[in-house]
């Protein structure tokens, strides 16, 4: 492969952790290529927008994010390059409606990164969209963006649940699982690197191993790792279908202390007909089944979820019924979401559409439901210990910190402030006695460790 002479390379990664992994991949490809890496548009000689689309909001993001970096690079000959997932859906159409970029490359595409880069330096301007690997397929270590003390691990690619509301399986294609062999040795080099805390991500993370045949392959794969690795670290479950969440599974999370007391769920909605009509394939008695058995034999358990408000044909009852649950069985850690339509999803063409006013309203009215549970949760906290996972000091003066407990999922899930008399980095453990709360932020006072 033809080296270049020494470019500078800028990423910009939007949307959900996977893109994020993405663009990392890339970077460290790039790298490895001779290419110089830097986070500063006005230096780089090319620069790459990883892109989402799953929801009107993030496509509009992405635009706006494109529009601002046209106007920061250092000249109109600095090529921009547009990746993932806005740009696999559209294609060349953005490189018509959008004369700032220079190149258009879907998420399928990125084993020809190196090749389009060069292209894109050489004054080509296209588009690659190539058709989905049959299996996995990977781009090698990854070039860390952010503090390698809490890093996500993609454990499979893609979907093929086919919820009519997502884009994702049009996007991403079919599920396609990681070999665990691959997955084990990354784990065990990001350790290596000064990883504290592995955050488990796919499109949906208990369908690990469905496309090879394999049952239960995410315990199994959970406990290759922890067989495998022995070092002292957070494992979080994250985007589990309620559907697939075994016995094996709670067994595991229940005596395994490396695996977080915690787990995300997203429901979308409780009642049966919206969840029906959404093709999610559980009911709510399944729901409210499932949160008992894991409150009864994980009694320490922390869970999160998601709830979709304002799709096709959501009644006010159905609106009631899911509020209602809400404030019956009350959830630690709840994101609320409106209904975005999005052509070429089943839910686009469905009629009784919800008017926009009605579905902001929904949210806004859920997520202040919300907040009693979340406050009263948080105050049973107060006068307790917990090991901490530092992310670093908030100001200069060196004595306030933040950082995060094991209940509490990166970007997510609040924070918790607290004083320390001894110096502490990112990454460092340490004990915290909580002793003040908000419905999402803790705050608290570090002790001998």
């Amino acid at each position: 492969m033809q080296m270049n002479k020494n470019y500078k390379v800028t990423a910009v990664a939007l949307g959900c952790a996977q893109n994020r992994i993405d663009t990392e991949e890339i970077l460290a490809l790039l790298g490895r290529c001779g290419y110089l890496i830097t986070d500063d548009p006005h230096e780089a000689d090319l620069i790459i927008v990883n892109t989402c689309a799953f929801i009107e909001a993030a496509q509009q993001e992405s635009i706006e994010t494109i529009l601002k970096l046209a106007g920061e690079r250092r000249g109109e000959k600095t090529p921009l390059i547009i990746a993932g997932c806005l740009a696999q859906r559209y294609g060349g159409r953005l490189l018509q409606a959008l004369p700032e970029i220079d190149g258009v490359i879907g998420v399928h595409s990125y084993a020809e990164m190196v090749r389009f880069v060069e292209r894109a330096l050489a004054g080509k301007r296209e588009s690659l969209l190539l058709a989905p690997a049959r299996r996995y397929q990977g781009l090698g270590a990854r070039l860390l963006i952010a503090a390698p003390h809490s890093v996500y691990i993609k454990i499979a690619e893609g979907c093929s649940n086919r919820c009519r509301y997502c884009l994702i399986p049009s996007l991403r294609g079919p599920l396609r699982s990681r070999p665990p062999d691959e997955i084990v040795d990354e784990i065990r080099e990001l350790i290596s690197r000064g990883a504290r805390e592995i955050n488990i991500v796919a499109q949906e993370s208990t369908a690990y191993g469905l496309d090879l045949g394999i049952r239960g392959g995410l315990p199994k794969l959970l406990q290759k790792i922890l067989r495998e690795i022995g070092a002292n670290f957070w494992l979080r479950i994250l985007y589990a279908n309620p559907a697939r969440v075994d016995d094996d599974l709670i067994d595991l999370i229940a005596r395994e202390n490396r695996i977080c007391k915690y787990l995300d769920l997203p429901l979308q909605h409780i009642n049966d007909t919206v969840l029906k009509r959404m093709g999610r394939r559980y009911t709510g008695a399944v729901v409210n089944d499932l949160l008992q058995e894991l409150r009864q034999r994980i009694p320490q358990i922390v869970l999160r979820t998601t709830f979709m408000v304002g799709f096709p044909g959501e009644s006010r009852a159905h609106y009631r019924e899911l509020s209602s649950f809400l404030r019956e069985q009350p959830i630690e850690r709840v994101g609320v979401f409106s209904y975005s339509r999005q052509p070429g999803t089943a839910a686009a063409r469905f009629s009784r559409q919800v008017p926009p006013r009605v579905k902001e309203k929904r949210r806004r009215d859920l997520l202040r439901i919300q907040q009693g549970p979340a406050l009263a949760f948080n105050r049973t906290l107060v006068g307790k210990t917990f090991i901490v996972l530092v992310e670093g000091p908030v100001d200069q003066s060196g004595s306030l910190y933040r950082g995060r407990t094991s209940f509490q999922a990166p970007e997510v899930d609040g924070t918790l402030f607290f004083r320390s008399r001894r110096p502490l980095k990112a990454g460092d453990w340490t004990a915290v006695r909580i002793t003040a709360v908000s419905p999402y932020d803790l705050y608290g006072t570090a002790l001998a460790y």
